[in-house]
């Protein structure tokens, strides 16, 4: 009696194991594969990369009115700095039009001009400087290296990023 309960344990063990040994389709193990850098990563690479374009856009940029100026600013009330890049030519828009806003030693600071009040007389010199930099960026084959690996990080950041939205 004590040898058939135990061949019958035996086999209900076995049994059980074998069948939760086979998976169910539910069960099947699913592998991700996560890149070898991180979102915050890939945006910095997009910000180095970006800072490198610019430096080498500059050195070989003869007109400098498009030259693209970055400078670390904070905004007012914080004393976090963030890396801010603009062409020369809207800093000297911007510049002009706040000198008409001077009326003799007085300051109207209610009339002075913000980034919205700058656009349409921005709009026609950003496509003055897009023609400028396509046709830089076409001439000198290291301006074109910078431009591809820039274009490459911002690729993966934006394809990382969308990614991990559609898994939430």
């Amino acid at each position: 009696m004590k040898t058939t309960l135990l061949t019958a344990l035996i086999a209900v063990f076995s049994i059980s194991t074998f069948a939760n040994a086979s998976p169910a389709q539910d069960d099947v193990e699913v592998i991700t594969v996560t890149g070898d850098q991180s979102l915050v990563q890939m945006r910095s690479a997009v910000k180095k990369k970006r800072l490198e374009f610019f430096e080498a856009y500059n050195a070989i940029n003869p007109d400098k009115y498009f030259d693209m100026l970055c400078e670390y600013r904070s905004t007012i009330g914080s004393n976090i700095k963030r890396m801010e890049c603009e062409p020369r030519y809207v800093r000297l828009i911007r510049a002009e039009k706040i000198q008409d806003n001077f009326q003799g030693s007085a300051v109207n600071f209610a009339m002075m001009p913000n980034d919205s009040d700058l656009a349409p007389y921005l709009r026609e010199e950003h496509e003055k400087a897009e023609a400028h930099m396509a046709k830089l960026i076409q001439e000198h084959p290291e301006l074109t290296n910078k431009w591809n690996d820039l274009l490459i990080a911002v690729y993966r950041y934006e394809s990382q990023k969308a990614l991990e939205k559609d898994e939430e």
